[in-house]
C-alpha cells in the first residue's frame, strides 16, 4: 500500500514538475527569451505617451517593443533616448533607410512608434542591412551611415546599436495647445465680427422699416400707373388719343392730305419736266449729228478741193481792189458818198467876242 502512495506522489511530483516547464517555455516564448532581439535607437523632441514594454509596430503588425525610453544629458542637443528592439524574424525588414514614424493612438496623447519597410530594391540608391546576421542567429556586424561601411557589434556598447531617424509630429496636447492660441488670438477678432454683424442687422431693420415707408407711400402711384396701363390697353389707339387730341387730329389728317396732294402735284411736274428734258436733250442730240454731218462733208470737200480756199480768197481781194477803184473813179464817186447823216459835222472854231471899245 505504501509503494503505491509513493508511485501516486511521485508521478504527481512528476506531472506539477512537467507543468512548471510547459509554463516557464510557454513564458519564455511569449517573451522573446528564445528569440533574438535586434536593437535599435532613436531620438525624440518628447517621452509624451510613450513608455517601455509599448509595442512596436511594423507594416501594421507588432514586431518588437520599446525597452528604453530616458531624457538625455541637459548638454547634449538630443531631447529624448529611445531603445526598443525587433525579434530577428523582421529584422531584416529594416536597412539603412528606414525610418521611425511617431503616431498618435488616441485622443489622450498615447503614441506608438511605427518603421518603415527598407526599400532594397536600389532605386532610391544603393542601400544596406541594418546588420549582418548569421545563420546560428548572431549579430556580428552593424552599418554605419557615417564611414560608410560594417563595424563590429557588441550588445553592452550601446553606441554600437543601429540608428533610425524619426518623422515625429507635434503631440496632440501640443496641437491642442496650438488651437487654443490661435483660437484666443482670434477672439477679439470675432468679436469684433460680432459687433458687425449686429450694426449690419440694426441698419437691416432700418432699411426694412424706410422700405415699407417707401412701399406705402408708392401705393398711389401704382394705382394711377396700373390705371393708365389699363387705358393703354385699349385697341382703339389710347396712347394716340392721350398724346394728339381729336381736333389736333383732325388738323394733322388734313395737313397730311394736303402734302400728299401736293407731293403728287410736284411728283406730275417732275415727270413733265423729265420728259421735257428728254426730248430736248434728243433735239439736241439730233442738232448735234447734223452739224457733225454738216462739217464733216464740208472737211470732205476741202479735203477733195485744195485750191478752193485760195481761190476764193483771192477772188474776195480781186473784188475789194475793184471797189476801191470803182471809188476813186469820178463818174462813180458819187455812188460811193457817206451817207449825211452819218456824216460829223465839223467842228467851228469858236472865237472869243472882243469887248467893246469904250471898256477896255
Amino acid at each position: 500500500m505504501e509503494r503505491i502512495v509513493g508511485v501516486f506522489i511521485l508521478a504527481a511530483t512528476a506531472m506539477m514538475f512537467g507543468g512548471l516547464a510547459f509554463y516557464l517555455r510557454q513564458t519564455a516564448v511569449e517573451r522573446g527569451w528564445f528569440v533574438l532581439k535586434v536593437p535599435y535607437v532613436t531620438y525624440l523632441r518628447t517621452a509624451a505617451g510613450i513608455k517601455p514594454g509599448d509595442k512596436v509596430r511594423l507594416l501594421g503588425r507588432d514586431v518588437g517593443e520599446i525597452t528604453v525610453v530616458e531624457l538625455m544629458p541637459p548638454s547634449s542637443t538630443l531631447d529624448v533616448y529611445v531603445e526598443l528592439f525587433v525579434v530577428d524574424t523582421y529584422a531584416g525588414y529594416v536597412w539603412s533607410d528606414s525610418k521611425v514614424n511617431v503616431r498618435t493612438r488616441t485622443l489622450l496623447g498615447d503614441r506608438f512608434l511605427e518603421l518603415t519597410k527598407g526599400d532594397f530594391s536600389g532605386k532610391n540608391g544603393r542601400l544596406h542591412e541594418s546588420y549582418h546576421i548569421t545563420a546560428d542567429r548572431r549579430i556580428v556586424d552593424v552599418y554605419d551611415p557615417v564611414g560608410g561601411g560594417y563595424k563590429p557589434f557588441r550588445r553592452e556598447d550601446q553606441r554600437t546599436f543601429f540608428t533610425l531617424a524619426a518623422n515625429e509630429p507635434p503631440d496632440v496636447s501640443s496641437q491642442l495647445d496650438e488651437v487654443v492660441k490661435q483660437a484666443k488670438d482670434a477672439l477679439p477678432h470675432i468679436l469684433a465680427l460680432t459687433n458687425s454683424v449686429a450694426r449690419v442687422m440694426s441698419n437691416t431693420a432700418e432699411a426694412t422699416e424706410r422700405l415699407n415707408g417707401l412701399l406705402n407711400d408708392s401705393q398711389p402711384i401704382v394705382k394711377n400707373l396700373a390705371t393708365i396701363t389699363t387705358q393703354l390697353k385699349n385697341p382703339k389707339g389710347a396712347l394716340g388719343d392721350w398724346l394728339i387730341p381729336t381736333n389736333m387730329n383732325v388738323q394733322l389728317s388734313q395737313a397730311i392730305e394736303a402734302a400728299n396732294h401736293t407731293l403728287e402735284a410736284a411728283n406730275g411736274a417732275l415727270t413733265n419736266a423729265n420728259a421735257q428734258v428728254t426730248q430736248v436733250a434728243t433735239t439736241l442730240d439730233e442738232a448735234l449729228e447734223n452739224l457733225a454731218q454738216i462739217t464733216g462733208n464740208l472737211r470732205a470737200q476741202v479735203d477733195r478741193n485744195t485750191n478752193m480756199v485760195s481761190e476764193v480768197s483771192r477772188l474776195i481781194v480781186d473784188t475789194d481792189r475793184l471797189v476801191q477803184g470803182l471809188k476813186r473813179h469820178w463818174l462813180l464817186r458819187s455812188a460811193f458818198k457817206n451817207d449825211p447823216a452819218n456824216r460829223a459835222q465839223p467842228a467851228k472854231s469858236a472865237k472869243p467876242p472882243r469887248p467893246p471899245e469904250g471898256k477896255r
